[in-house]
């Protein structure tokens, strides 16, 4: 929570209410997860106007008190299934900077599953093994998609913004000369 915030003063009843649509929005049945509105309906059964409900669970959902849970709720989650930035961004980076002659040695055969650097096997989404004749089992790797890892890594990196600030800057420039120009004709 920013600093200098107070959480509001909850009474008991309100405090209840309010956590219960914490549970609904984070984990409650799949029709009300993730949806503010719905959960806010159900823990307001009363509200029957669409405008009332959509105001409500947008002042629910902002609510100090709510956001402070949902964020603890959230880094609880992440903090048992070992997610971090950290891991996600190597996760996207093995994906993007996968070099695919890894999967082969220097004479041309595949390089054995256990046997593939960890960069390697992230990049690899799936994996099919087809029987050929009596001896012959081959393995399809199936590669996820560099150019989303690679737009991803691009976004993180904020290397979009700075193209943007650049045509931004670059099309000021423009129109301040054309601008010019125009002006220096009329003269």
């Amino acid at each position: 929570m920013a600093k200098g915030k107070k959480t509001p003063r909850l009474t008991e009843a309100k405090r209840i209410r309010l956590d219960q649509f914490i549970d609904l929005y984070r984990g409650g049945p799949d029709e009300l997860r993730n949806s503010a509105i719905d959960c806010y309906r159900y823990v307001y059964p009363r509200c029957k106007s669409d405008k009332a409900a959509k105001r409500g669970a947008y002042e629910t959902l902002n609510h100090p008190y709510v956001q402070e849970k949902l964020k603890a709720k959230t880094d609880e989650v992440s903090e048992k299934a070992d997610v971090t930035q950290e891991r996600v961004l190597k996760e996207v980076a093995s994906i993007a900077l996968f070099d695919p002659r890894k999967l082969f040695k220097d004479d041309g055969s595949p390089v054995p599953l256990s046997e593939l650097d960890d960069a390697t096997a992230a990049a690899i989404s799936g994996i099919k093994k087809i029987k050929i004749g009596d001896d012959w089992d081959v393995l399809e790797y199936k590669i996820s998609c560099k150019n989303q890892a690679l737009e991803k890594l691009m976004r993180h990196l904020g290397l979009y913004q700075q193209d943007n600030e650049q045509k931004t800057s670059s099309l000021a420039d423009a129109l301040k000369a054309g601008i010019e120009r125009v002006r220096g004709l009329s003269e």
